[in-house]
């Protein structure tokens, strides 16, 4: 078994040991008061959240799995019409942050709330990471066997199950445990729609009387729940399978009669995540455009642009370490590193916030309240987008290149710097992408940890919203949608270039 290299085994240790900060935060907190959070997790309330919360993670990720595959599926392999503007508007909700949704929901709906408003709002933030994982694993696979299939007599529906899904399973596997993560986590959304999880409950234990042991005990049930849903998905992900070297044209599959019904499912799809809520927004601004501060606006711009732009390069640079060497170099210590920055995704922001303000107050004062710290922050909360987003285009490198690079008398290290990095250098981009787009939306951990003279788009956002100042916040939404939304079409180029490689 090939060991990483030094300085890639170096990134993912480093990475692993700041992931495991937050729970050792949780472990301290239920020791100093151990009867008190047993007591909590013991009590009907706990029981219910965790009937809640499973609930609504279950239903958000097979909705997200079947809106995401089939929105993916229709775009690149199937003859609809305009299936590059369907491509694009499908990983636009991306560019909204789920509270930005909600938000749109309530003001025009007044008694949208719970948790048919919760999964539906979540169902729409989350659909463009399966949408984009399976995209660009279908863009990697080669037709052939498909077309094959077809020719044998197989329908539609028969070769979608038993050659199409099982070439993008692992993607598709490991875009769902992003969505499970995300749906875990996720604070803003669910509590503008009133629904209770556990999240909600961690924050309001924080919020209401700052007992920290009640809520670590709560948090100490979504890590066994998040690591639950990992070893589900590890079980389950099945093999990647590396791209052919020369992949020929991709043939449309002609949809026949089927075709109003597929854009017309496209279409409500699109309505429903982005016009509704942009619809709302756009309202909101008109008429609080005359009551903004030109420069306050302009800063947060500034400030979160600079945030996205650092912590995607920071957590890009982690990601591509901990994807090499449990993909590239699969032994027990490459996958416990994987599996510990998968595990902290769905802890509240919050308490990895708190988790760093703790360690920062009493180890590091140095980097506390500093950009810095941020950085950290955002590291442990998002490595998991990166690590999705460039396993496949890392594991789809056949291995027969390497071969024949070090045939040719190129050492290992070498050949993993000049062969397999740059074929997968787009989806690095795209994990770079991924992870500046997501930082772009975060709140909970900017609002804790950032330096006092930064400010955001999104700290402004809330804050307007917190005084119910709707056409306040209004002009900070919507330039966050347009910034969140350059990265958002970037990440899409893939299913664009998938569609030009297309052919009738």
């Amino acid at each position: 078994m090939r060991r990483p290299p030094a300085l890639v085994a170096a990134l993912g240790i480093s990475a692993a040991l700041l992931a495991v900060l937050p729970i050792g935060y949780l472990l301290l907190r239920l020791v100093e008061g151990f009867d008190r959070a047993v007591a909590e997790l013991l009590r009907f309330r706990t029981l219910e959240l965790l009937g809640n919360t499973a609930l609504l993670v279950v239903a958000v990720t097979l909705t997200a799995l079947v809106l995401g595959f089939a929105q993916a599926w229709l775009t690149t392999r199937s003859n609809i019409r305009f299936a590059a503007l369907f491509g694009v508007l499908a990983a636009l909700p991306l560019a909204i942050p789920s509270y930005v949704i909600a938000l749109g929901y309530v003001s025009l709906f007044p008694g949208f709330s719970g948790f048919f408003g919760s999964w539906l709002v979540l169902t729409f933030s989350t659909s463009p990471y399966v949408f984009l994982a399976v995209t660009a694993a279908m863009v990697r696979t080669d037709t052939a066997a498909e077309e094959v299939a077809r020719t044998l007599g197989y329908g539609r529906w028969q070769v979608l199950l038993k050659i199409t899904w099982p070439q993008v399973r692992p993607a598709a596997t490991a875009s769902m445990l992003l969505v499970a993560l995300y749906t875990l986590s996720e604070f803003g959304a669910i509590a503008i729609l009133r629904y209770d999880t556990f999240t909600r409950a961690i924050y309001n234990a924080y919020r209401g009387s700052f007992d920290r042991t009640s809520a670590a005990s709560i948090a100490v049930v979504l890590l066994l729940i998040t690591l639950l849903v990992i070893w589900f998905e590890r079980k389950y992900r099945g093999n990647y399978q590396a791209s052919s070297v020369a992949l020929t044209k991709r043939l449309r599959v002609d949809l026949a009669g089927y075709k109003p019904l597929a854009i017309f499912g496209l279409s409500v799809a699109s309505l429903l995540s982005l016009g509704l809520p942009l619809a709302s927004l756009v309202v909101w601004s008109i008429q609080g455009v005359s009551s903004v501060d030109a420069g306050l606006l302009v800063d947060a711009l500034l400030g979160s642009v600079k945030l996205a732009v650092l912590a995607g390069l920071v957590i890009g640079v982690f990601g591509t370490a901990i994807a090499l060497w449990s993909v590239r170099y699969r032994n027990r210590l490459g996958q416990f590193v994987e599996t510990i920055s998968w595990a902290t995704h769905a802890m509240p922001a919050i308490v990895v916030g708190l988790a760093l303000v703790f360690f920062g107050a009493n180890v590091t004062p140095w980097i506390y309240q500093t950009t810095a710290m941020l950085l950290i922050a955002y590291l442990i909360l998002f490595l998991p987008n990166t690590l999705a987003a460039i396993g496949t285009p890392i594991a789809q490198v056949s291995r027969s290149l390497e071969d024949v690079s070090r045939s040719l008398g190129t050492p290992a290290n070498k050949t993993l710097y000049r062969v397999v990095l740059p074929i997968a250098f787009p989806g690095i981009i795209a994990g770079i992408g991924l992870a500046a787009l997501t930082v772009l939306k975060e709140l909970p951990a900017t609002l804790l940890l950032r330096p006092t003279e930064t400010n955001t788009l999104a700290t402004r956002l809330w804050s307007a919203t917190g005084d119910l100042a709707y056409a306040q916040a209004a002009p900070y939404a919507l330039l966050l949608v347009i910034i969140a939304g350059l990265p958002a079409l970037a990440l899409n180029a893939q299913a664009r270039k998938a569609l030009s490689e297309v052919r009738s």
